[in-house]
């Protein structure tokens, strides 16, 4: 192994565990609050360093599957982020350039998922469920993100859902990562590639489900 991949893997833990960390405890963190701002940009960067060195090392040792991983994870930690900038879509706001960027990124990276997972099907059986799940996810992310760009959210706080809904998938892409470095269940691991997600999918909901609520209960308390 050469000085340099060596290198490369070091920051590759180091962001990592710098994106599991913070990941969460800014999902636990008050939203909004000078903390959670703090932990959440301190998880984009860590997500930053892993999509930079896991092209790297996709690229260097031909795993053309953790270079498609690279891009879904952090298409949905930037689109996460990006929707920050973008609060006012409701009010015909218009993208930038690199909105449509990132957004495009996010459809091809899905297609070429899905593209990928017949490759695994007729080569590694139910494996092929893990980049067909990652491709339809990402695709359909991608659509939406364009869709919203031209014809606009009705929701005013649709920012706020959709950046907790991107940065717990971005989350959960790197809880997902952690666990199958260090676990093997046989011919069943490609089970840990998606019950990670669908798992912290599902708690993400809950959270972003009761945040609404409390919404629509202070709307109708005002009213």
């Amino acid at each position: 192994m050469s000085s340099t991949l060596k290198i490369i893997l070091i920051i590759h833990i180091i962001s990592g565990f710098a994106a599991l960390s913070t990941g969460l405890i800014s999902m636990i963190n008050r939203k909004g609050s000078k903390r959670h701002r703090f932990t959440g940009k301190i998880f984009f960067f860590g997500m930053t360093g892993i999509f930079i060195t896991s092209i790297y090392i996709s690229v260097v040792k031909n795993i053309p599957f953790l270079f498609m991983v690279g891009f879904f994870s952090y298409y949905l930690a930037s689109s996460g982020y990006r929707i920050l900038f973008l609060k006012k879509l409701h009010l015909d706001q218009r993208p930038g350039w690199l909105d449509w960027f990132i957004s495009i990124i996010g459809l091809v990276s899905g297609i070429a998922f899905i593209v990928f997972s017949y490759t695994w099907f007729t080569q590694r059986g139910m494996w092929g469920t893990v980049p067909l799940a990652f491709g339809i996810f990402c695709a359909f992310s991608g659509y939406t993100d364009l869709r919203s760009f031209f014809v606009a959210p009705t929701e005013k706080q649709y920012w706020l859902f959709k950046h907790g809904a991107r940065m717990g998938a971005a989350f959960a892409a790197t809880v997902t990562a952690f666990i199958v470095v260090n676990f093997n269940i046989g011919s069943m691991t490609w089970i840990l590639w998606i019950l990670p997600g669908v798992t912290i999918g599902i708690i993400s909901a809950k959270i972003l489900n009761a945040h609404r609520k409390k919404l629509e209960a202070n709307k109708s308390v005002a009213f």
